[in-house]
């Protein structure tokens, strides 16, 4: 999430500082090349500065911080400290902090650590598909060239909904990320409903580990796996219904299955069962399975039962093991 932002946000014209663990620091003192699937061409990015540690970014006014810490690492120790003295080090300025994680109450908790103006504290997402090079094997689909790619430190994809995504929680504060964003003039920021949006990507991930069941089937065939799909079907709709019962009705398999092959159309050349099966079924399994527990228990607190969801996160787990 943090390079291909601070690549976008410089193109746009902002000074961009990363935050980073020493060892980090080190492979960001080079220029770092990032290959856009749009286009099929590399995109060198220099000219930001780096820190590793939080005491020192207290020395000039940011506008904005986008946190990029995961759910579960926000709500660690190490992160909610990282979060306090950030909160530390911004306290007296305007800066408004995008969390870009994805969990269960998350800004609240983020909000909570960093105690700052709620006003100061949005959620914001990747609206494009990125994912590293080297370490990443997918499958290559013309026009990439998979020499031109290995040239990359980081490749990424950009979808309809535009490269970023902020909520529309405090309108004026959405508008003007959106009008620095929007500056880069090759990529976009969407505003999103506050209340509808954290649903609608809590509902993905039911289907990401129920594909991961499947073996990451073509979306035109998951009914090939009647029972499998029919299992994240409910589960889906017991994690929106968490956001509220009258958010179901549009929950369906066809709904889903439409959904999906337009991402998969939507992701060429980079394929999206390939990014995902690295993404959800190994580099970030085990958050998601632990955001899905999340939304069980958050369900039982309401007086639901989840057993959709209870039983594919069983599922999940011993399958992940």
């Amino acid at each position: 999430m943090g390079l291909t932002s601070g690549y976008h946000l410089h193109l746009a014209g902002a000074e961009v500082t990363f935050l980073v663990r020493p060892q980090r620091a080190e492979n960001l003192a080079r220029p770092q090349v990032l290959y856009s699937y749009d286009d099929a061409s590399l995109k060198r990015f220099s000219g930001y500065r780096v820190l590793s540690d939080v005491g020192n970014a207290d020395d000039r006014a940011y506008d904005y911080v986008i946190v990029t810490l995961d759910g579960a690492s926000s709500r660690s120790a190490e992160g909610t400290a990282l979060l306090n003295d950030l909160g530390d080090a911004i306290r007296d300025t305007a800066a408004v902090v995008i969390i870009g994680g994805i969990g269960l109450d998350l800004r609240l908790h983020c909000l909570d650590a960093l105690d700052i103006g709620e006003e100061r504290v949005i959620s914001g997402w990747l609206g494009l598909l990125a994912h590293q090079v080297a370490s990443t094997d997918l499958p290559v689909h013309p026009p990439t060239d998979p020499h031109v790619l290995a040239q990359a430190d980081m490749a990424y994809r950009t979808l309809s909904a535009g490269g970023f995504m902020v909520e529309d929680r405090f309108p004026g504060v959405a508008a003007r990320f959106k009008a620095l964003y929007d500056g880069c003039g090759v990529s976009r920021c969407d505003v999103v409903d506050h209340d509808h949006f954290p649903a609608q990507v809590a509902g993905l991930f039911p289907v990401f580990q129920a594909c991961h069941l499947m073996g990451w089937p073509p979306a035109a065939r998951l009914t090939d796996h009647e029972e499998t799909w029919r299992l994240a079907v409910d589960a889906v709709r017991e994690v929106v219904s968490v956001h509220g019962d009258s958010r179901t009705e549009a929950v369906s398999g066809e709904n889903l299955t439409r959904m999906l092959v337009t991402f998969e159309k939507e992701s060429l050349p980079l394929d999206w069962n390939g990014f995902n099966a690295f993404h959800h079924g190994a580099k970030v399994a085990r958050q998601d399975l632990k955001l899905l527990r999340d939304y069980v228990a958050a369900g039982e607190r309401q007086g639901k039962r989840m057993p959709s969801l209870r039983q594919l996160v069983a599922a999940a787990t011993a399958f992940h093991r």
